[in-house]
């Protein structure tokens, strides 16, 4: 992995998008980026302009693994040894559960880039009723099956999110409802909340709803947090929009604890407009 070097704090930063333009760390604008070195070099790719300005930080030597296990063999004796891994195992036993699965979870929501707060954002157009968002990863199609129950209600349906969990997850779902389906607000943030509480994965949720305008329309946004899988507190935002049989929900998951990720969330949120 390649990385970008702050001259401000000394932190490196992970060069994996075309976006990296200030320190993850400090916010310090970093020395090169690829917008600028982009227009010196129009025939290169991120690709080039990776191999070109990033750099490998220096590991620290290390004493080695067996001579650390040879010094100890002959400290501990053999009984020694079988102690240690006795006491290691149980360990193990009563830690790893919880400990393996925060580890897990934090590498699958980590906290995000603070260069997405002053980086340029990409805009998507979503569904037939085309609602907009500006978000600063990429969106891509996410349909799916509707579930049995849902399916004969619905005339079309539309799904997108962001591919690579990045810390964020957004996801968009447009539903375009049959003439004698009820589909107002009221009957949305029901479904919404309905549907977050069914879910296995989801425990300790805690929400608020708030009424607001968004593009002229009457809206309806949640706010609140829960228990992923037992492992990890997420804070999430669901937007949601209705105007005759259409509806659109658009929702946001990310770590509780991260307050630049709460910041990113709201700036989503204030770029949806239905067209």
């Amino acid at each position: 992995m390649l990385y970008l070097k702050c001259k401000g704090c000394g932190h490196h930063n992970e060069l994996k998008s075309e976006f990296l333009t200030f320190c993850e760390q400090c916010g310090k604008k970093l020395p090169s980026n690829y917008a600028e070195w982009k227009r010196k070099h129009p025939e290169g790719d991120f690709e080039t302009f990776q191999r070109a300005v990033g750099i490998v930080p220096k590991r620290s030597r290390s004493v080695s693994v067996r001579k650390l296990s040879e010094s100890y063999l002959a400290w501990a004796g053999r009984r020694g040894v079988i102690i240690t891994l006795i006491l290691a195992v149980g360990l193990v036993a009563v830690a790893g559960g919880y400990l393996g699965k925060r580890v897990v979870f934090n590498m699958i929501f980590p906290k995000i880039n603070k260069a997405w707060l002053y980086s340029s954002w990409e805009t998507a157009v979503i569904g037939r009723q085309a609602l907009a968002i500006s978000t600063p990863m990429h969106l891509g199609v996410n349909d799916k099956p509707l579930p049995a129950d849902i399916a004969p209600l619905v005339e079309y349906a539309k799904s997108y999110r962001n591919r690579v969990e990045e810390g964020m997850q957004v996801e968009v779902n447009m539903y375009s409802f049959r003439p004698n389906i009820a589909n107002d607000l009221e009957v949305a943030g029901k479904d919404a909340a309905t549907e977050m509480n069914n879910t296995e994965e989801i425990s300790d949720l805690n929400y608020k709803s708030s009424p607001l305008v968004q593009s002229g329309m009457n809206a309806l946004l949640q706010e609140g947090s829960f228990v992923y899988k037992g492992g990890i507190n997420l804070a999430f935002c669901n937007l949601l929009l209705v105007n005759g049989q259409h509806r659109w929900q658009v929702s946001i998951r990310y770590r509780q604890d991260d307050p630049t990720a709460a910041a990113t969330a709201q700036r989503i949120i204030k770029s949806i407009h239905v067209k």
